[in-house]
């Protein structure tokens, strides 16, 4: 019997691709699995290379389903459990080998999750979720449009399907918990996300003089946007900030550069492919972000395991046990906060190369590209849904 691992997830992969967000064997963590079926709930038309890629080259299969879109929504009445197992027993499981061993993994605990639950529940095997989101706090600025409310009043249903009937719910990192509720607790277990940094991204040396070069990294939407970065560093000398990802508030970000006269010392770039960021990201000399969500950004695990500096500003909504004993610069979420921690950071040049190599070893401890897809690997090649759960603590 070959040992099948069935992915489903709810995104384009010609979307990842063309982002340049692919990492190799992420469809295959430890390339533990002889076969790999991907389920797409979105049409899509993934290149076979690509998927081959994601899956670690070995035999591999795609299936693309028109489920998340308007007419599938409407289709599905709202993407109900009635008729997704039709769909299951109709256009998924007669695609199936009926010799293989299966294990189901979702990538996301709403639509993906529950579409998961139930061919996981037609296949009589054991389904796990990957979360890679909390929905539990929003920041008071976000506002959501009717469509979006509509959006999310499905995934929270999908959710509630998805968190009673999964065998396994995989937070991708500790506050993701709080969103999952406590009935479901004994069923937790944090694995993390593979994040594709090695060791030739590694950061080894800094300038010691010149201005400090500082960069930011994500998606320019409330709650998220740097603007209290350069409120903290406009009385400041001697630095260049470069901001890296789109939104919507980038418009005031650039409007705020203009009015303090700030132009040739902040650079604004669009987007940026994954392997090209990793690979700029050491050509800087600290990062720095601000986030008022429940959340360990990827950027910012993407900056420590390079080895850079983290400078953040300390949650107040939420408790991190991957940010316990981190060397990251913590400050209060203001202008005063991240000018008080630039100054002190900008004076101890000679301690630079010491704080990134400790960041490094820490975010290594936790994010490991290695350690994570092990990790997974285990807990999706158990029979049982014996496992430790040491991470379920509140």
């Amino acid at each position: 019997m070959s040992k099948t691992l069935i992915v489903v997830v709810a995104a384009r992969i010609t979307e990842w691709a063309e982002k340049g967000e692919l990492s190799p064997g992420y469809f295959n963590p430890d390339n533990r699995f002889q076969r790999v079926v991907v389920i797409s709930l979105v049409e899509d038309n993934a290149a076979k290379e690509v998927v081959g890629y994601l899956c670690g080259s070995k035999e591999y299969s795609f299936i693309s389903l028109n489920l998340l879109s308007v007419s599938g929504l409407l289709r599905s009445v709202g993407f109900s459990a009635v008729l997704m197992r039709v769909v299951v027993k109709r256009e998924v499981v007669p695609r199936l080998s009926k010799q293989d061993n299966f294990v189901v993994r979702a990538y996301g605990d709403t639509f993906a999750g529950k579409f998961a639950a139930i061919l996981a529940d037609a296949l009589k095997c054991r389904s796990i979720a990957s979360i890679h989101t909390t929905f539990t706090h929003l920041p008071p600025t976000a506002k959501l449009s009717l469509k979006n409310k509509c959006i999310r009043f499905l995934e929270g249903s999908a959710r509630a399907f998805a968190h009673k009937n999964l065998d396994v719910l995989a937070p991708v990192y500790s506050p993701i918990i709080a969103s999952i509720p406590a009935a479901y607790r004994s069923k937790v277990c944090v694995i993390p996300n593979a994040v594709d940094v090695g060791p030739e991204n590694a950061k080894t040396s800094y300038s010691a003089s010149g201005i400090l070069k500082i960069v930011t990294v994500g998606r320019l939407v409330p709650g998220k946007s740097p603007l209290p970065i350069l409120h903290g560093l406009r009385d400041l000398e001697g630095w260049h900030l470069t901001v890296i990802g789109n939104g919507p508030c980038l418009s005031d970000l650039k409007d705020w550069v203009e009015r303090n006269g700030k132009e040739t010392t902040v650079r604004f770039i669009p987007s940026m492919r994954n392997k090209e960021l990793v690979e700029t990201l050491r050509k800087f000399d600290v990062f720095a972000a601000h986030t008022s969500y429940a959340e360990i950004p990827k950027t910012v695990i993407e900056a420590g395991l390079v080895g850079l500096p983290v400078i953040l500003n300390r949650p107040d909504r939420f408790a991190a046990s991957e940010y316990e004993n981190a060397p990251i610069l913590w400050c209060q979420g203001d202008a005063e906060g991240y000018k008080h921690v630039f100054e002190g950071f900008s004076a101890s040049r000679e301690r630079w190369l010491e704080i990134g190599n400790a960041s490094r070893k820490h975010f290594e401890k936790w994010f490991s590209p290695v350690f994570a897809g092990k990790s997974m690997a285990d807990l999706l090649s158990q029979n049982t849904n014996d496992f430790p759960h040491s991470s379920n603590e509140e």
